[in-house]
């Protein structure tokens, strides 16, 4: 006899996310066979499984597809559980089950946030991670040429895995633009992707960018043993950009006639026929000058 068969694939199993799809395969050992399948959740304020999404029908002896997970179908933080029933053939086959933990909570903003320029090219920055349990899991660095951090002009330079309460450091070769200042902001991120405040450099601004919010916002300050200080800031998270370069325009000579040797060869080249008369002139006086002399 004829059967069905379904299975879900595993997703990111921890999220800060919201939005996601989960990929599953149902097929049928009937070619002419159309299977159905229908998307079931189990979330913390749920009783049992729950149906989310449409009815999905797939093409005749069965296909592959997507749950689309929304914002409508995992509210607030928890243990996810997803799965789908199939029919076709066979009625009523459930798939496995997977499982998604999702946790939108902030790590701790890191302290002690300390720069030093060891020499003309070197940048060391230190800190000390935040004591939350074991939340923070690692630290990024990121570097901008200017105060003003905005999506377009600045550049991810260094990371670094490290637990809570924990002494870290990342060291930035600034080679071969050893003349320029950089500035630095750090950020903890825990294993769901979730960001602290930024903390870095006195007077320093970031544009927050992420899919769905920009927001002006200062660095936290880096704590009394740092010896360069921020301004706290309002803690939205998101994600930086990468390095832009800055084009200026070419200044142009006065009157916009640009170098006035050049601009008198180029007329020269434009007007022959005022070359060979000045030429036969020139010729003329020398001549001139030269019967005068022999007398």
């Amino acid at each position: 006899s004829y059967q069905t068969s379904v299975r879900l694939q595993q997703p990111e199993s921890q999220t800060n996310k919201d939005t996601f799809d989960i990929t599953f395969v149902a097929l049928d050992t009937n070619p002419s066979q159309t299977v159905t399948v229908q998307c079931q959740k189990k979330g913390p304020s749920d009783a049992g499984f729950v149906n989310f999404g449409s009815l999905i029908t797939l093409s005749s002896g069965g296909n592959t597809d997507v749950c689309h997970v929304n914002s409508g179908v995992v509210q607030g933080d928890g243990t996810f559980q997803f799965k789908v029933i199939a029919n076709g053939s066979t009625t009523n086959l459930e798939s496995n089950i997977v499982t998604v933990n999702r946790n939108t909570t902030t790590p701790g903003d890191p302290v002690a946030y300390n720069k030093n320029k060891t020499n003309n090219c070197t940048y060391i920055i230190t800190f000390t991670t935040a004591n939350d349990s074991g939340k923070t899991v690692k630290v990024v660095l990121y570097r901008s040429d200017n105060r003003d951090f905005t999506s377009g002009n600045v550049q991810q330079v260094g990371e670094v895995n490290i637990g809570s309460n924990s002494n870290g450091s990342m060291t930035d070769n600034i080679n071969p633009n050893c003349n320029t200042t950089y500035y630095y902001v750090i950020r903890a991120y825990d294993a769901y992707g979730n960001g602290s405040n930024y903390v870095g450099d006195s007077s320093v601004t970031t544009t927050i960018v992420n899919p769905t919010t920009t927001q002006q916002q200062g660095a936290i300050a880096g704590g009394t043993n740092g010896n360069v200080l921020g301004a706290e800031n309002g803690g939205t998270k998101g994600v930086l950009g990468t390095e832009s370069a800055k084009v200026t325009p070419k200044a142009t000579a006065k009157n916009g006639r640009g170098n006035p040797i050049s601009s008198s060869i180029n007329w020269l080249l434009t007007h022959k026929k005022i070359d060979l008369l000045v030429l036969i002139i020139l010729g003329a006086i020398a001549y001139y000058l030269y019967r005068r002399n022999k007398k």
